[in-house]
């Protein structure tokens, strides 16, 4: 769920015993091994945070309840435009933005090569495009506005709603992770983590429909990948499909839907910022319902642009390693060969987007060429 933040997916290996431990039953009556955790409502459970950093050391994905966060509308919003026919639609298409924006027709994006099987409509911060001879860096092309339907005249108000209302859930997270990890001294007020994003957060965002599929055809409406930004929320209808690779046993389990739970994973930067102990795990999306769509919306919070990894030097004494590892930093494997982890968040975030829509590249980005590695450099 940085490109989307999205990267490719990582060899990692983790214990799954913590998750077995902790199954809850879907509006399907189907259980997932994922932990269910609750948010306080305070900001100074220690109990909480310990669980929170034990599940993210060991599993790196979990449900969130009582995260106070209304996502209906958000979500009608999406059926609506998604309901709008295909001219009304490429009315914002993401070709026309240089900051890979807009609507995607259902295949136009790829995970390691394969083409997606949903549409969707990409967003990030709203903010007036910067002149390429202003940047200093080439991620800064990724600046700039977003394209909204005049169709669905609500869905700026409902997206920008939606997107302030889990800046704030992904902000008590962080800081909770930072208290769970002895980082903060205790400080609830403020976060060892802050520094990744501040009051800058290159947040991220899609509404997506995954079109009814036979099950059979075992197509996946996003192939196997890991994110690579600092957290994923993940709002789900009650349909199906998400997919999660256990470390230890490279099994895969459904992560179905929970009414009023965001399902809640780690990106990349912030495993590397952690040296491994928190884990980025490599996830998917199966198109598994013959008769019905799938609808969700996955919201990224992600490092400001500028934001270069400081690894911990060292573990607090007080966290234990349970899972083996280490963690090999730097690379995970892809369809398309290695692909490079750089230190530089807004260079991670370029590269995924340049690899995942060549359309865009040759539209807006023709002084440009993507490395074997993934990196994106001047002609």
């Amino acid at each position: 769920m940085m490109r989307g933040a999205r990267a490719s997916s990582s060899r990692t290996a983790s214990s799954s015993s913590r998750a077995s431990r902790s199954r809850s039953s879907s509006t399907s009556g189907a259980a997932t091994v994922l932990p269910v955790l609750s948010l306080p409502a305070t900001e100074d459970d220690e109990q909480f945070a310990r669980e929170l950093v034990k599940t993210c050391h060991e599993i790196g994905f979990f449900y969130l309840t009582n995260h106070g966060v209304d996502c209906d509308g958000v979500l009608n919003a999406s059926k609506e435009f998604f309901s709008l026919p295909l001219h009304d639609k490429l009315e914002i298409d993401y070709v026309k933005s240089a900051q890979f924006r807009g609507y995607m027709r259902d295949g136009c994006e790829n995970t390691a090569g394969a083409p997606d099987r949903r549409e969707q409509i990409e967003f990030g911060v709203e903010s007036p495009e910067k002149p390429h001879a202003f940047h200093s860096e080439l991620y800064e092309r990724l600046i700039g506005p977003n394209q909204w339907p005049s169709k669905v005249p609500n869905m700026r108000k409902e997206v920008e709603a939606f997107q302030s209302g889990m800046d704030a859930v992904s902000r008590k997270i962080m800081r909770y992770l930072a208290v769970g990890m002895d980082l903060n001294d205790k400080n609830y007020g403020s976060s060892y983590f802050e520094d990744m994003y501040g009051d800058s957060p290159n947040m991220q965002m899609k509404i997506c429909r995954y079109p009814p599929t036979d099950a059979t055809l075992q197509e996946f409406g996003v192939g196997e990948h890991t994110d690579s930004g600092i957290l994923s929320l993940l709002v789900q209808d009650e349909i199906g499909g998400l997919q999660v690779k256990l470390h230890e046993t490279n099994e895969w389990i459904d992560a179905p839907p929970i009414p009023g739970a965001l399902v809640v994973n780690l990106g990349e930067m912030l495993q590397m910022t952690c040296g491994g102990y928190l884990i980025a795990t490599p996830h998917r999306v199966r198109n598994i319902n013959a008769s019905a769509s799938r609808y969700s919306i996955p919201f990224f919070f992600n490092p400001r642009l500028e934001y270069q990894v400081q690894p911990l030097e060292s573990l607090p004494s007080s966290l234990e390693w349970t899972r083996p590892g280490p963690v090999v930093m730097g690379f995970t494997s892809s369809h398309h060969g290695k692909n490079k982890l750089m230190e530089s968040y807004g260079a991670n975030a370029f590269k995924s987007f340049a690899r995942s829509h060549p359309s865009v590249m040759q539209r807006h980005h023709v002084d440009l060429v993507v490395q074997p590695d993934g990196s994106v450099i001047r002609k």
